[in-house]
């Protein structure tokens, strides 16, 4: 009986053992991530999480945008991110659009079934055979689960396209804004039916609490002082395709999001 439970000490001190060397390496790849050298060639414009889980389905999303420096053709851009494991995955993002010669917007989203990932990230950006990171300014980035938006500073506004929508007769448009405590913000969609030939403009209206799944809500704000924000317009004949743009007005003053000048379309699903 001695020689049993000192068998089982030994096992739960080898368990113990092993734990404490996995987390110490979780640590060491943390602080080996946030210590390397920041980079301007790649910065994270948004990142998002939600658990939009139903009683039927689990459902847990993570979305990403990043802008690049357009230093080369070939180029592959990742969220290097921590799994709820401790191990560190790559998910890879793909190009979405040109700002100009000079600069270039990738994204990606991940939907899995269980919340595969922990908390921490950071941005890497490989090109001509080097690698350059955004790591929060040696801070990595942290994103919990289900926390909704985290915004840039120099980024008041941004449209989520992952909800808007036009189905059927309805065109639903949906904004993430970062909110300025030294006044109300007043946020506003101009869209185009016919080509910008006529504009109309719907000021969009703020959720205290914005449902994502069964019985999930985002709170406004949230821990990063991200508002959601979102409204529908109602057509009476059948349209096929919007173009839109949003303004953000605080003080006086207007921040646009244009979508890097190219505008926003959304066409009918």
């Amino acid at each position: 009986m001695k020689k049993l439970l000192t068998l089982l000490v030994i096992i739960a001190g080898f368990s113990s053992c092993t734990n404490d060397v996995n987390e110490k390496n979780m640590d060491t790849e943390a602080l080996e991530l946030a210590s390397k050298l920041g980079s301007d060639n790649v910065t994270l414009l948004k990142a998002w999480s939600s658990n939009e889980s139903s009683p039927v389905q689990q459902k847990y999303v993570r979305r990403f945008k990043v802008k690049v420096k357009n230093l080369d053709y070939q180029k592959e851009v990742y969220v290097h991110h921590q799994s709820s494991n401790g191990d560190w995955v790559d998910i890879p993002l793909s190009y979405e659009l040109n700002i100009n010669e000079e600069e270039e917007i990738w994204s990606g989203i991940t939907i899995t079934d269980y919340p595969a990932y922990g908390n921490q990230f950071v941005i890497k950006y490989a090109v001509g055979g080097h690698v350059y990171w955004d790591n929060n300014k040696g801070s990595n980035y942290t994103l919990p689960q289900s926390v909704g938006a985290y915004l840039q500073d120099d980024v008041p506004v941004l449209s989520d396209t992952y909800y808007t929508r036009l189905v059927g007769n309805y065109f639903v448009v949906n904004a993430d804004v970062l909110r300025d405590y030294s006044a109300p913000a007043k946020l506003e969609v101009i869209y185009t039916t016919d080509n910008w030939k006529t504009t109309l403009k719907r000021e969009l209206t703020y959720y205290r609490y914005f449902r994502v799944g069964y019985a999930e809500y985002i709170m406004s704000p949230n821990q990063y002082d991200v508002d959601k924000y979102e409204t529908s317009v109602r057509f009476d004949q059948d349209i096929a395709e919007i173009e839109y743009a949003l303004v953000l007005t605080i003080n006086g003053k207007e921040y646009w999001d244009n979508n890097y000048g190219n505008n926003y379309k959304v066409m009918k699903q």
